[in-house]
C-alpha cells in the first residue's frame, strides 16, 4: 500500500491529520521511513544548520550477515558560509567522485543482496555523470 503522504502539497493541508517533519539524510533509516510512510503529509526541515557530525551527509554501512563490520560512507560537502550554512545551502565537493564512491561502496556492502537489481534498477538515473545531466 502506498504512503498518503506526499512532500511538497500545492496548498495547506486540512486540519487534523498526521504531520511528520524531519531532516533530510544521506540514507534514511527505517525508523524514519516508517515514520514518514505513517503520515498523512511531511516536511522537509531543510532550513536548519548542516551538522557535520550528523546523518545529512554521511551513512553507517553494514556488510549483509555481518553487523560488526561496519563503514562510515561520507559524502565530502562544502559549506559555503561555514559552519552556520543551511542544510538546503551545503553543496557536494565533487559531485561525480562522490557518485563513484557511493557507487562502488554499495556494490562492495550489498553487492550480494537479492534486492540488489531492484536498488540498482531504483539508482540508475543518479549515477550518470552530472555533465550528461
Amino acid at each position: 500500500m502506498a504512503s498518503p503522504a506526499v512532500s511538497s502539497l500545492p496548498d495547506l493541508p486540512e486540519p487534523g491529520g498526521l504531520c511528520a517533519i524531519h531532516q533530510p539524510n544521506l540514507f534514511p533509516r527505517l525508523t524514519t521511513l516508517a515514520k514518514l510512510f505513517a503520515a498523512d503529509y511531511w516536511i522537509v526541515l531543510d532550513d536548519v544548520q548542516f551538522t557535520r557530525r550528523d546523518y545529512q551527509h554521511r551513512a553507517r554501512l553494514g556488510i549483509l550477515g555481518e553487523p560488526d563490520r561496519q563503514q562510515w560512507l561520507t559524502v565530502p560537502t562544502h559549506l559555503p558560509h561555514g559552519q552556520p550554512t543551511l542544510i538546503r545551502e551545503a553543496l557536494i565537493d565533487d559531485p561525480d567522485r562522490a557518485r563513484r564512491k557511493t557507487a562502488a561502496m554499495l556494490r562492495q556492502y550489498y553487492g550480494a543482496s537479492p534486492y540488489r537489481p531492484v536498488l540498482a534498477q531504483a539508482l540508475a538515473q543518479y549515477w550518470t555523470p552530472s555533465a550528461q545531466a
